[in-house]
């Protein structure tokens, strides 16, 4: 997928029409004029690269252990093997702060034109870039960041510090979305066409916005005391079946297609892409859906190819009764993994939200869920941080896993799947088979069957990991930091020792054009600071 940066951004024409004219639009890299870039294009352009950015990065799909190597495709692997160099990060760290730049950029028009919603809206991409950041890096320039020639030297702020503004600034950009939801007088008619996640509905970004606060503060949660801040919340967010979605017009045609079905999926021409060849999902994700008779193991998994043994000896599946079963991960970091080649693949449910190859390019792209939003929810009853104690928490906990599921209620139902030892689709609503899976005698999944407080964490975290396989890696990986749930093992091919990596180095960017700033960190040792935990995981995989 090819990647552009919004100032390298030259515009031949106008925003016109519709999102998918804007998917055509020219760009010439050596015409750039700030005056002539209108904020609907910049919006469009931001979400966009958000798009495309958010799942395309494998290497944040290594560090949430969703995917680990085929076997079938040589390279370096630095996120398995642990051998990460600061120009691995440079990627992560250039194009989050080239979309802080554009959005600032926005936020400038929109408070010269006095426009309340496009100044809410960049408001709540910019807290989300700056998260993100943070996440990753930890400690990162924010007061003096992307503020032009003004600042090429940055400081870097505390990532503690860093939260505390974002929360703030999450309160200003909801403010701004109130204005102008208030203001009988405000047109959303451009807006309509140029965003590209809510579609000019400022109501669903306030939801969406207050999503994000959430997420920030459980974030914070176990360094910080934010119970009432929570609680003030816990009703304003996205409803738990509400999807934020993105499209801005796709189609099949290359390189106009879902960034998700496209770099992980297949090309327009139906062959299979270098990265759904070159990745496969886990032994920790197949296991954890296989073994639990998760229906949305269809969705998420195509079934090996092959039932037989491992020709290649390194694996024994009869010992683990699994000779007959089409749906094996691989375990996380083997370079050189048992049965390659008829491995178990991301599958074409998740990619294409059914079993067309002719609809799934086009199918929207998912962004945020309200099933995220349901799980923290649940997260926070269980601790006493709102009302409603265990009765709430399993409430919220149910309600989440049947909308995460929801969202792929077509691919459940679809029988057109054209792969040997596909699973069966359901039978009846997504609702029941929702509980047919919360209620069987297992108590991984079963509320009423756990028995103490951290079993009913890991079930709701580990869920949250499920639910966000192909849609937010990062948040996914930040999760499992925060809460050590689910227990994730070191990978197989790990030079550096028995840890897991829990942070990315800065990147060369930095060390070149901002020494006096840059610092040297640890990614096995340096925490970001919402993580208390850094523990030593068994080698040892399942199948070995």
């Amino acid at each position: 997928m090819r990647r552009k940066s919004l100032y390298t951004l030259i515009i031949g024409g106008l925003l016109c029409c519709s999102c998918t004219d804007w998917l055509d639009v020219n760009h010439n890299p050596n015409y750039a004029l700030e005056e002539t870039v209108t904020k609907d294009l910049l919006l469009s352009f931001v979400e966009n690269d958000m798009n495309a950015d958010r799942t395309t990065y494998h290497g944040l799909q290594n560090m949430c252990q969703h995917l680990t190597k085929s076997g079938t495709v040589s390279g370096t692997y630095v996120f398995l093997t642990g051998l990460l160099a600061p120009q691995n990060s440079d990627s992560y760290w250039s194009s989050r702060y080239a979309r802080i730049m554009n959005l600032r950029s926005i936020t400038a028009k929109a408070v010269e034109e006095e426009d309340a919603g496009y100044e809410g809206i960049a408001g709540v991409l910019t807290v989300i870039n700056f998260r993100e950041l943070v996440d990753i890096f930890g400690d990162v320039p924010y007061t003096e960041a992307a503020l032009g020639n003004d600042y090429l030297a940055p400081k870097y702020d505390k990532g503690e510090d860093i939260y505390a503004n974002l929360i703030q600034d999450i309160d200003k950009a909801i403010a701004k979305l109130d204005e102008a939801i208030a203001n009988p007088t405000y047109s959303v008619g451009t807006l309509k066409k140029a965003d590209i996640f809510c579609k000019g509905d400022l109501k669903q970004w306030r939801r969406y916005a207050y999503s994000i606060k959430l997420s920030l503060l459980m974030r914070i949660s176990n360094v910080q005391d934010v119970s009432a801040q929570v609680a003030s919340i816990q009703d304003k967010g996205l409803d738990l079946n509400e999807i934020i979605k993105g499209n801005p017009g796709y189609y099949k045609a290359d390189d106009k297609m879902n960034h998700v079905y496209e770099y992980w999926g297949w090309t327009y021409l139906d062959y299979e892409s270098t990265y759904h060849k070159q990745v496969v999902p886990t032994s920790q994700l197949v296991d954890a859906l296989r073994d639990n008779n998760d229906p949305r193991l269809r969705v998420y998994i195509d079934p090996r190819t092959s039932l037989a043994d491992d020709k290649n000896g390194r694996t024994d599946y009869k010992k683990h009764g699994l000779d007959k079963e089409y749906y094996i991960g691989v375990p996380y970091g083997q370079l050189f993994p048992a049965d390659g080649p008829n491995a178990s693949k991301i599958g074409l449910g998740i990619l294409a939200k059914s079993s067309s190859k002719v609809d799934g390019p086009q199918e929207d792209i998912y962004i945020m869920s309200g099933s995220l939003a349901g799980f923290y929810l649940a997260e926070a009853a269980l601790r006493g941080m709102i009302d409603g104690g265990d009765a709430k928490a399993k409430d919220y906990y149910e309600k989440a896993v049947t909308a995460a599921m929801k969202m792929y209620e077509r691919a459940l139902k679809d029988d057109g799947y054209p792969l040997a030892g596909v699973r069966a689709p359901i039978s009846g609503s997504v609702e029941e088979a929702a509980m047919q899976f919360l209620t069987q005698e297992n108590k991984a999944v079963n509320w009423d069957l756990m028995a103490t407080t951290e079993e009913k964490l890991c079930a709701i975290q580990t869920q949250k990991w499920i639910s966000l396989f192909m849609i937010d890696p990062l948040e996914a990986w930040s999760e499992q930091r925060r809460t050590d749930y689910p227990v994730l093992k070191v990978s197989h091919s790990q030079a550096k020792g028995q840890k897991l990596i829990i942070r990315f180095p800065y990147p060369n960017t930095e060390r070149n054009l901002n020494p006096n700033n840059f610092k040297e960190i640890d990614i096995y040792e340096s925490l970001i600071f919402w993580d208390q935990k850094n523990e030593e995981r068994e080698t040892v995989s399942d199948y070995l």
